[in-house]
């Protein structure tokens, strides 16, 4: 059940990200600037790409900042979780 949650967890932000730019592309691009910073959080911090075009909607208050620092703690910790995961398995394989 662990992995369905991760796998939906890693899919969902991404696609919603894929049906409201192939909605409204001039939107999205007004939202980033540049594409290259949307396919960059698309790739990297789906989460925070998602959160930050909800947030800045809307402007900035208190909560959406909560929201921003929120959606990023769960961007970096799905990387970290690999880190550490990697150096388990690599200090294992040394024989330590």
């Amino acid at each position: 059940m662990g992995l369905v949650m991760a796998i939906f967890g890693a899919i969902l932000p991404r696609f919603a990200i894929l049906a409201g730019w192939s909605n409204d592309q001039a939107a999205w691009g007004s939202l980033f600037g540049s594409p290259i910073f949307l396919l960059g959080g698309f790739l990297f911090l789906p989460w925070t790409t998602l959160v930050y075009a909800l947030v800045k909607l809307n402007g900035p208050s208190l909560l959406n900042i909560i929201f921003m620092f929120c959606a990023l703690a769960i961007d970096l910790g799905t990387w970290g979780v690999g880190v550490f995961a990697g150096r388990k398995e690599a200090s294992h394989y040394r024989g330590t």
